[in-house]
């Protein structure tokens, strides 16, 4: 699993209204055509022969926000993107698709991920390094660090807490923990505090601290 922040403006038009009632996000770029399968040095070649000169330092930024939102990121991807006044949306995105009836200079949005929304939140729920991830100006960024430093556990809430799995040696594995088995679970870290053995105590304060950090 990966983490991305998208920007709500696809060929600079602010779509948020339509993304968050149809549950799709978009990046622009139209004039390329379906994306799917297609090469990062293919589109590459699109984007020269589209719109652009000699600017390579252009088509480099474009081509990585691009490939970003076509190949790096998968089905299953955590988004997040920027809502309503000081709200943040978190979502689980779906695979790319190609719209074709929006490939044009005025909806400028065919390249597109369905989503499930996971939680909305305010700026000052994210961690510092959330904070950091959602301050970037790119169209789509990529969480530079450990999927567990987004602390992504303690922003959802449901019918169960989503976490990483690291024993499994998977990153793109994802569990949903069901809220009885996380309430057990604290119950017996409570039970470890009032146990006669100092270090059982110690370490059970430490995971009590951490979760509800």
């Amino acid at each position: 699993m990966n983490i991305f922040q998208v920007k709500t403006k696809p060929h600079g038009t602010d779509r948020l209204n339509e993304f968050l009632k149809y549950h799709f996000i978009s990046i622009g770029w139209p004039g390329l055509g379906n994306l799917e399968g297609v090469s990062k040095e293919e589109i590459r070649e699109l984007l020269k022969k589209d719109r652009y000169e000699d600017n390579d330092r252009t088509i480099g930024v474009d081509l990585g926000n691009i490939w970003a939102f076509v190949d790096t990121m998968k089905k299953d991807s955590v988004v997040l993107f920027h809502g309503h006044h000081h709200n943040f949306h978190i979502v689980r995105v779906g695979p790319y698709k190609y719209v074709e009836e929006f490939d044009n200079d005025k909806d400028g949005m065919c390249h597109q991920r369905e989503f499930e929304l996971l939680a909305t939140v305010t700026y000052e729920d994210l961690n510092p390094k959330l904070q950091e991830l959602m301050r970037h100006r790119g169209t789509v960024t990529k969480f530079k660090y450990p999927i567990e430093d987004a602390e992504l556990d303690l922003l959802i809430e449901g019918q169960g807490i989503i976490q990483t799995d690291p024993f499994r040696g998977d990153e793109n594995y994802i569990e949903a923990v069901p809220a009885e088995i996380v309430n057990d679970a604290l119950n017996v870290l409570y039970e470890a505090l009032n146990s006669n053995d100092p270090d059982k105590r110690f370490k059970a304060a430490v995971e009590l601290l951490r979760y509800v950090k």
